[in-house]
């Protein structure tokens, strides 16, 4: 597979500047439970900083909308999908970790089935999956054991809220709470996350952030 083949399919950055290794990202404003939860006084996603970024970066925008375009231009047909990711990763991911969705969120159960067939075939990366979509992580759980590269970590809805008791994996956000778990330190690090790598740690069992 040539790079211009494999991106025919969606695009894998290697340019964050807070963490390291790739990361993949679609529309935040197509998320399905945070579209619900930027509607609620709160909540996590009341004032979603990836939606804040697409509306003052218009390149950034156009970036996330078309690989939600290209996913959805994939649906049953999803293993050429996996292939171009897969292809993408081992290409540009030195560093050894992967972040799905720094914008946007899983969008189907299907989706979330070809991420998990991405990390299987890349078992040298360890990849890290935050969500709010709790039925879809529900039902893939059901039905499946994610591999030992693959951390999902499924979000608390309300700032100072606690974790989601039904999964193993979670995350929290506190601004007049103590953090619970351990407290995500990237803003003592100009917002870099530096050595850490936490997130993608499956000894940890929640992150908190600092809401910021």
């Amino acid at each position: 597979m040539l790079v211009k083949e494999a991106k025919e399919y969606g695009s894998i950055s290697k340019g964050n500047t807070k963490m390291p290794g790739t990361t993949y990202a679609v529309d935040s404003f197509a998320c399905h439970v945070g579209e619900m939860l930027s509607k609620k006084a709160g909540s996590i996603c009341e004032q979603c900083n990836m939606r804040r970024l697409q509306k003052i970066r218009p390149l950034v925008d156009k970036g996330y909308k078309i690989n939600l375009e290209k996913w959805q231009r994939s649906i049953g047909s999803s293993i050429k999908w996996v292939d171009a990711m897969v292809f993408q990763i081992k290409r540009y991911c030195s560093d050894g970790h992967h972040r799905w969705f720094d914008g946007g969120d899983l969008q189907s159960y299907e989706m979330l089935m070809a991420i998990d067939s991405v990390a299987r075939q890349t078992p040298q990366i360890k990849h890290w999956l935050p969500t709010k979509e709790y039925g879809i992580v529900a039902k893939y759980f059901k039905y499946n054991t994610e591999p030992e590269n693959l951390t999902i970590r499924v979000s608390a809805p309300m700032i100072d809220g606690k974790p989601p008791k039904r999964f193993k994996y979670t995350s929290t956000v506190h601004k007049i709470n103590e953090p619970q778990g351990v407290e995500c330190e990237a803003r003592k690090r100009n917002n870099n996350c530096g050595p850490c790598r936490a997130c993608w740690d499956k000894r940890i069992r929640n992150i908190s952030y600092p809401k910021h």
